[in-house]
């Protein structure tokens, strides 16, 4: 497997795998055990990630995306990621991580944390902070964040209505 700088001939597969990860695609059960994703992109949207995000990287094997992480800073921040805004002010300089997918077919074979460990061994300066669906409760990426030593900083509830756990890496102290 490797890990690389997301581009656009990769576009469409990480569309396509993010419809095939989202909520509506899964049956709550299915959803809380094998994890899931909420956001309604579309190549467009990944397509305007593409320059203005710090990371967004595709994990591929045999020519194909078997997933991705997309992750940016405040300065990438639209004005309307209330979420995001509201937990900057509270922690100052932030990398969130917007996405992490993983195919079926590729999962629990530790793709995703491969991509999350790519961007935390090169993100030292900041928090890293995640925003999990906790309605209903998204189990599997609960428990990878807490492997990864992400813990439960507050849980706000966004405009969509869906209520989130905000997850937080602290910065890396000097040893």
């Amino acid at each position: 497997m490797k890990i690389l700088r997301a581009g656009e001939a990769h576009l469409a597969a990480i569309a396509a795998l993010a419809r095939s990860r989202s909520l509506s695609q899964l049956e709550d059960a299915t959803a809380r055990r094998e994890g899931f994703l909420v956001s309604g992109y579309d190549e467009h949207v990944y397509r305007a990630r593409l320059s203005a995000a710090e990371h967004f990287h595709v994990a591929m094997e045999n020519g194909t995306v078997i997933g991705f992480v997309l992750a940016y800073s405040n300065l990438h921040f639209d004005a309307d990621e209330w979420l995001n805004h509201h937990v900057a002010k509270e922690l100052g300089q932030i990398l969130v991580v917007k996405q992490v997918c993983v195919s079926r077919g590729a999962a629990d074979s530790g793709v995703g944390s491969r991509l999350y460990r790519y961007i935390l061994d090169r993100w030292t300066t900041t928090p890293v902070v995640a925003a999990v669906v906790a309605e209903p409760n998204n189990e599997a990426s609960a428990a990878f964040h807490t492997k990864h030593g992400f813990t439960i900083m507050l849980s706000l509830r966004p405009q969509d209505g869906r209520l989130r756990n905000v997850w937080v890496r602290p910065r890396p102290t000097a040893p």
